[in-house]
């Protein structure tokens, strides 16, 4: 047994003996007080740096990304399905809107690839293209391509050989794409193209999620790429998964399915040609993360594992980049299953998992204050709300999620009609008979096996049976895989994904969104979605009452039980001389076109 797995048994019996004790705060831990925690993380490890140091010169700069599983290889920043694709894609080939600090459009700009100019009254929204904005192959980004990448979005036989969550109700706010969608017009009526650079996109209605870019399509397809490829076959065409074009500082030059991506500088990218010709983006397995950075293999890393940072945070080769990371992971219950044809989820109020008292048991079960400090050494915090922390206001300050109270959980549980009648300590179901729930979690990160057994035995000390589902932990892509297939062998299941930039979560939990993993919807909750992207939000002190009460009617519902929001941070090898990891695009001066290093190789460690 190596020493990681040990420190890690160590640690989920250490939190055996917590529970077990009760020394959890009267399970009334301080979340106030992670915060604080996570703010002094950020200013330790500041989210940009400059290096002192001459340039020189080098052709390949070498970047990994952390992961247990291959990418997926859909190679477009709007229609990939799998973060690990983004990760390979963000920096390289997208950036078609640059943000705000406050995550909306930067608007009514001539130096931004597209000019973005929104009329409320006409509810409308102009597209300018700025001549310099090009294909990696020397042509111009046309209103073709902007056309084009809507209606594959938009088109269902698209959609359904897909499996694409991209088609929801906020784009549907586009005049005429639900008839395209439906199959009874040919073209969408609302993209009026004025000519190749300019066009005006007509709403049916302006509410926040137009400032946000959520009502939009954010990055584009080559048109001419597309051309005589059936809409059913375009997950699977060469411009998505061998050559796609790029408008980024980098196209693709060769790949290594699964593993590797060799991108190459795209001499006629907007902001100028890069600096560095070659980059060199490969899936770094967790268990060689550690010996990787020490050794400076790399000189970025992208998606280390929290765990690992007691272990790296004083290498003297690296400079760690933190901020808190628009990430949300979630205990989700199964309850309904995906109807492709109406793009739309069915909730089935028999199901095994949708019984309110049920989940808010399982919730109270787990001391989220406790894994965060144990397992991610205070990097990251319970949440308290589904809203991402970085939009403070927006999140209800009397919701504060779930606090460990074993107490209460089995009382729910009493009251729900769970109860053991053979009195071996695990309760039957409602009716009397056996009761076993069967849990997914993924594998990759070497804490998620004490987890699970963490998670299992915190279930059974309420009476409750679970079971790993096929008795294992499942890879990422076979996880997903089987939760967008509604496999029935799942009950529950531990996921997370990424905040986008727009905050309105119908894109996440609404009805006709596929990121709905859970499958669950009412009427009462789906009201507190649409109000997120209604009119009235428009005003400030509304939005914000109208995310205090879907804060409320989320945790009264439950369609998911919020687990853990977290710090994230990457490991920068100390010869890049510079890089900047805010949020914010907002037409700065750092790109990836500007990459420069101060040293022929990355740097190793001292001491390694």
């Amino acid at each position: 047994m190596n020493s990681k797995l040990k420190k890690l048994i160590s640690l989920f019996a250490g939190m055996m003996l917590l529970v077990s004790c009760g020394d959890v705060n009267g399970g009334k831990a301080d979340t106030a007080k992670q915060e604080v925690n996570l703010n002094e993380i950020e200013q330790k490890y500041p989210v940009a740096y400059k290096n002192e140091g001459e340039v020189v010169p080098v052709d390949t700069l070498k970047v990994a990304v952390v992961s247990s599983s291959p990418y997926k290889g859909i190679f477009n920043g709007f229609l990939y399905s799998s973060g690990i694709d983004n990760e390979f894609m963000q920096y390289t080939m997208n950036g078609a809107f640059p943000t705000n600090p406050d995550f909306t459009l930067v608007l009514d700009s001539d130096e931004t690839p597209i000019k973005v100019t929104v009329n409320p009254e006409e509810k409308t929204v102009t597209y300018k293209i700025n001549p310099k904005f090009k294909w990696s192959n020397g042509e111009p980004v046309t209103t073709k391509d902007i056309v084009k990448t809507y209606e594959i979005v938009a088109n269902q036989k698209y959609i359904e050989s897909s499996s694409s969550s991209r088609f929801n109700k906020n784009r549907k706010k586009i005049v005429g794409i639900q008839e395209y969608n439906e199959g009874k017009a040919d073209k969408i009526s609302g993209l009026e193209v004025i000519d190749d650079s300019t066009m005006k996109i007509h709403l049916t209605e302006v509410t926040p999620s137009v400032y946000w870019g959520g009502n939009f399509v954010s990055e584009f397809v080559n048109a001419k790429q597309f051309e005589g490829v059936p809409m059913d076959k375009i997950i699977e065409s060469p411009a998505l998964r061998k050559n796609p074009l790029s408008y980024g500082p980098y196209y693709i030059k060769d790949i290594v399915q699964g593993e590797k991506v060799i991108f190459e500088a795209n001499p006629y990218y907007y902001r100028g040609e890069p600096k560095i010709k070659t980059i060199e983006m490969e899936i770094l397995p967790p268990s060689q993360q550690v010996a990787a950075i020490k050794s400076g293999k790399y000189d970025i890393v992208f998606s280390p594992e929290l765990n690992i940072f007691p272990e790296i945070e004083n290498l003297d080769n690296i400079n760690i980049l933190a901020r808190k990371a628009m990430y949300f992971s979630y205990l989700g219950f199964h309850v309904g299953k995906w109807d492709a044809e109406k793009n739309e989820v069915i909730t089935d109020p028999n199901s095994k998992m949708y019984d309110i008292n049920l989940k808010r048991a399982m919730a109270y079960a787990i001391d989220n204050d406790s894994i965060a400090k144990q397992f991610y050494h205070g990097l990251a915090m319970r949440a308290p709300s589904p809203i991402a922390p970085v939009f403070t206001k927006l999140r209800n300050p009397e919701v504060d999620g779930f606090k460990i109270d074993l107490e209460k959980a089995k009382k729910l549980l009493d009251d729900a009609g769970y109860k053991d009648v053979d009195g071996d300590g695990i309760r039957e179901g409602k009716d009397g008979k056996p009761f076993k729930i069967n849990l997914a979690m993924m594998s990759g990160s070497e804490i998620q096996e004490p987890l699970s057994q963490y998670y299992i035995q915190q279930w059974k000390l309420i009476g409750l049976n679970v079971e790993l589902v096929d008795g294992r932990l499942l890879d990422f892509n076979n996880f997903y895989d089987r939760l967008k297939a509604d496999d029935p062998a799942i009950d529950c299941f531990f996921a997370a994904f990424g905040y986008g930039t727009d905050p309105q979560q119908m894109s996440l939990f609404g009805k006709n969104s596929q990121f709905n993993k859970s499958r669950y919807t009412s009427e009462t909750f789906e009201k507190a979605l649409e109000a997120q992207i209604s009119p009235e939000a428009l005003d400030e002190a509304k939005r914000i009452e109208i995310y205090h009460n879907y804060d409320k009617i989320f945790m009264e519902e439950l369609p998911v039980a919020p687990q853990l929001n977290k710090m994230e941070y990457i490991v920068v090898n100390k010869r890049v001389k510079e890089y900047d990891w805010k949020y914010d695009t907002d037409m700065k001066e750092f790109d990836w076109s500007k990459i420069e290093v101060t040293a022929k190789e990355p740097i190793s460690d001292s001491k390694n």
